[in-house]
């Protein structure tokens, strides 16, 4: 119990070892030290700031007017604000007219550009290569001939995703330049077939980061040679894809959204992230691809796939450096999601588990429950999170199996929104729902184990 005050207490302010000095006539001290700093350490400051942030300061004096355009770090074109409000019907907007607002704000940033070189060059926004070729190819001119290192490319639309690109990147654009200073290449809705891909592969020793969305001209994703600096690897929505074929020791992290393909990724001891989402993950759960090999030196795996497609979870191999695992469920069909916990059994040293549940039938539960006490209840479950929580026999069954097998867990997590309420911004489920899912997760709380906390979200 705290100790109440009494007259006897007393406040004691800290004091600094280093007081700042009085602005008062006695004294010299100048309350803009900042701008008696050189030209170049001030841009070099203002090169750590986001583009808008480094313009802002323009109008702080004379001096400080043009120093934003020299900067060396990052060029960040990305309204995503736009995105958000179209996407959610929160605005109707003339796409046509904003278009024209967003390149004309690029072209204008551009045109008053004056540093030498650029440590990131970023558009997103949704554009088309009807549209805005001309000025997209100025754009990718522009960043390799400032030696981009990171140069990020996505026009996805504003409503809805596209499985193909909005504009189409070519050798023809690239010969020229030194790419040798790129390390991270990202491209959204952008065409790129194999020989594109082979050409900057070739020509970037250096790539570190790179990511491949919605692009329909890729067949075959291969290096002409180990990538020895490759550490990311995100391939997405490339639904002509056949097959991926590369040699990257080094690689860290690898994600996957599409259909069962070839593929190969060579040794890769050093792999710790696997993401894979659509008809290749139902593959990767069975055992039957490349990088479930792999699975015993894994720390973060997330799988993105419909539960009913899969009645039951296989006996994986030793998942014993597994601390994090993150599944994504359709789950209009489910009877049960019991089947999710046999990875449990395979993660002996998982420390977080976290479930997004779509398509939970709602209302109130109907049907037995049936909770299992383990034979060996996991020792190092600490953090359950279960997303999409509506409080149905389905959901309850698990989070009920989950308390009483985790002899450690210290919090729980049940999120009664919407799955996807982080991308749309709102909650979209009727406030009915949403009480009766309140209602069961707080029936929950009797069965926690002492010292363990429960979030409702």
């Amino acid at each position: 119990m705290a100790r109440r005050p009494t007259e006897k207490t007393k406040i004691v302010k800290p004091v600094s070892k280093f007081p700042l000095p009085k602005c008062d006539e006695t004294n010299n001290f100048r309350l803009d030290q900042l701008s008696e700093l050189p030209d170049e350490i001030l841009v070099s400051i203002l090169s750590l700031l986001t583009l808008k942030e480094a313009g802002r300061t323009s109008v702080l004096s004379r001096r400080w007017r043009y120093l934003w355009k020299f900067t060396t770090g990052s060029l960040d074109f990305d309204d995503s604000r736009i995105r958000r409000l179209v996407g959610n019907g929160l605005a109707k907007i003339s796409l046509r007219n904003e278009r024209g607002r967003f390149v004309h704000w690029v072209n204008h940033v551009l045109e008053l550009h004056q540093g030498h070189t650029i440590n990131e060059f970023k558009v997103r926004f949704d554009l088309d290569e009807e549209y805005c070729k001309a000025e997209t190819d100025n754009w990718i001119n522009f960043s390799l001939g400032k030696k981009v290192k990171r140069l990020s490319l996505d026009f996805k639309p504003f409503i809805g995703d596209l499985p193909f690109g909005r504009y189409t990147l070519t050798t023809k654009i690239l010969d020229g330049y030194n790419l040798d200073c790129l390390t991270n290449l990202c491209l959204t809705n952008v065409e790129m077939n194999g020989e594109v891909l082979g050409y900057v592969l070739s020509n970037c020793p250096l790539i570190e980061v790179l990511h491949v969305e919605g692009s329909k001209s890729l067949v075959n994703f291969k290096s002409p040679g180990p990538l020895i600096k490759l550490k990311h690897l995100e391939v997405i929505r490339c639904f002509t894809l056949k097959k991926i074929e590369i040699s990257a020791i080094n690689l860290l992290s690898f994600k996957y959204c599409g259909n069962k393909i070839r593929m190969r990724l060579g040794d890769i001891p050093n792999l710790v992230e696997v993401s894979v989402t659509g008809t290749y993950a139902y593959d990767f759960v069975t055992d039957r691809c490349s990088i479930s090999s792999s699975l015993s030196q894994l720390q973060t795996l997330e799988i993105v796939m419909s539960i009913e497609n899969i009645p039951r979870f296989p006996r994986f191999r030793d998942l014993r450096n597994l601390r994090q695992l993150t599944l994504i469920s359709f789950s209009y069909l489910a009877k049960s999601l019991l089947c999710c916990t046999h990875m449990l059994k395979a993660s002996p040293f998982l420390h977080k588990f976290a479930l997004k549940m779509f398509g939970l039938g709602d209302g109130p539960m109907g049907g037995k429950i049936k909770v299992q006490k383990a034979e060996r209840p996991h020792q190092c479950l600490k953090v359950v999170e279960l997303i999409g929580f509506v409080g149905c026999t389905v959901d309850m069954e698990l989070a009920l199996n989950l308390i009483d097998n985790a002899a450690s867990l210290e919090k729980i997590i049940i999120d009664t929104r919407s799955p996807d309420v982080e991308e749309m911004l709102w909650d979209s489920r009727e406030p009915q729902q949403k009480l009766a899912a309140l209602n069961s997760a707080r029936q929950l709380e009797t069965r926690l184990p002492p010292g363990a906390e429960m979030v409702i979200l």
